[in-house]
């Protein structure tokens, strides 16, 4: 994920969209790799995805800087770093009058500011907005399927479920995903972390992480979260719940004490 935005950079705006994202495909089983965050410059836009590209990822999802005003300068950064025009495009024109239209703003002046958002790297194509003006924006460099989306939260999150996430899925084949969560008491985090990483060991490909939640009355309160990913359902969730049982004996075995766990068929609560 590329997000644009000098809001983002001096505290005015919470990058609430990368917390979405990084949540939303991890439920789908994929993952995000990466997030940058960059001002809105163009040298810093060219930069940045100049640098994502060149490592080849499957998806890039670019978030800010498709608006109207002087600093939405996203698509510009974007096709000067492919060395393309940025092209006005009837598509994407289209879109808009039909967004303004919907809400009873047909008679609108096109003026440059908002013809600004019509205009589209050369080979891209719009895509749709059913939130906001700005459409979104899908091309393809190399192998790497590029999306740009607005920075509004609610449109981003509009055009990556209706658009982004079934390319994505259709990439991803199916998949199935076994999430756990273990809440410990009387063990500090250091005590468990050989306990973790021989786990890891034994595999490889899950995902394991303690989170600390502080010591109240002298008793350190810990998180334990556990995914497995896989293409098919029963070994998944079989070798999720195996390293769940096999997590609890240690831990217990080494002084703590499970409150809960959470994700292995109905919660369940320790005395």
């Amino acid at each position: 994920m590329l997000a644009v935005g000098k809001e983002l950079l001096i505290g005015r705006t919470l990058n609430s969209n990368a917390l979405w994202l990084g949540k939303r495909l991890a439920r789908m089983g994929s993952m995000l790799k990466e997030i940058t965050t960059i001002d809105d410059d163009l040298s810093e836009i060219g930069l940045a995805f100049r640098s994502i590209i060149g490592r080849s990822p499957n998806f890039l999802v670019v978030v800010g800087g498709l608006g109207p005003t002087p600093d939405d300068m996203t698509l510009r950064g974007v096709a000067d770093s492919l060395e393309v025009e940025l092209k006005h495009s009837e598509a994407a024109l289209k879109l808009i009058r039909e967004h303004y239209a919907s809400r009873g703003l047909d008679k609108i002046e096109l003026t440059p500011a908002r013809l600004k958002m019509a205009r589209l790297p050369a080979g891209a194509e719009p895509v749709m907005n059913e939130v906001g003006t700005a459409p979104g924006v899908r091309l393809v460099t190399g192998s790497t399927i590029v999306y740009c989306l607005p920075g509004v939260p609610a449109e981003m999150r509009s055009i990556f479920r209706l658009s982004v996430e079934p390319e994505i899925r259709k990439r991803l084949g199916r998949t199935f995903r076994t999430y756990i969560t273990l809440k410990l008491e009387g063990i500090l985090e250091s005590a468990i972390a050989p306990i973790i990483g021989e786990e890891l060991r034994r595999h490889p490909e899950a995902y394991i992480k303690s989170h600390p939640r502080g010591i109240k009355e002298g008793v350190s309160r810990l998180e334990l979260d556990i995914a497995v990913v896989g293409k098919e359902k029963e070994p998944t969730q079989e070798e999720g719940v195996g390293i769940a049982k096999e997590l609890e004996k240690k831990i217990v075995g080494a002084g703590g004490r499970i409150m809960t766990v959470k994700g292995m068929g109905k919660q369940r609560r320790r005395a």
